[in-house]
């Protein structure tokens, strides 16, 4: 499977927990970019019948929130709903793309080193948070410093993420800072590859 399109410009998006990729997201799809997040991807997955039906044979209810606790810590449950998934997701996202008059995608995707999904866009953006405001986004989220850390150690090191990255993306500024970088990024990467 590939998400690329000839003619298209499809650019995979990415950032630890709380580095502010939603935000991003919506930036760029403030400037011309149409966008799809993996996450929402997996929420209209979860409402087909199908799926129901398969997550309630394996983890007995298909209902997000039993699903996660389910897979929470239970290696092999969560691989195995990862390799049912992941091929649906992907389908969904190069049918999305194939079928869109646009010709600029912006996938924003949690794990996209993880899963290996770097290899299947035309370039990687990699959104870096603040160290410093982490406390705060913290709390205002409502997670536990553990609750972050343990999901941070599920993932690659930013440093290794940044390395595979095109494009580091340093949110370390303002909404607006980040919304202007997003407006000049967005904005040079269509001219150097002559999309509109």
């Amino acid at each position: 499977m590939n998400l690329r399109v000839k003619d298209k410009l499809v650019l995979g998006l990415t950032g630890s927990m709380l580095s502010g990729k939603s935000t991003a997201l919506n930036f760029f799809a403030q400037n011309g970019a149409e966008v799809l997040s993996c996450d929402e991807i997996v929420r209209e997955l979860y409402k087909k019948t199908a799926v129901q039906q398969k997550l309630s044979a394996w983890f007995g209810s298909f209902q997000p929130a039993q699903v996660a606790k389910a897979v929470f810590n239970n290696q092999a449950a969560r691989l195995k709903l990862e390799a049912f998934l992941h091929p649906l997701v992907l389908q969904t996202a190069a049918q999305k793309i194939k079928q869109s008059a646009h010709t600029c995608f912006v996938f924003e995707v949690p794990l996209l080193f993880e899963a290996g999904w770097d290899k299947l866009t035309d370039l990687n953006i990699l959104v870096l948070g603040d160290k410093r405001t982490l406390p705060a986004r913290l709390k205002e989220r409502g997670v536990t410093l553990a609750e972050y850390n343990r999901r941070i150690a599920a993932q690659l090191p930013e440093d290794e993420k940044a390395r595979r990255a095109d494009i580091v993306l340093a949110n370390c500024g303002s909404k607006a800072d980040l919304g202007l970088k997003i407006k000049r990024l967005i904005r040079a990467i269509t001219f150097i590859y002559g999309v509109k």
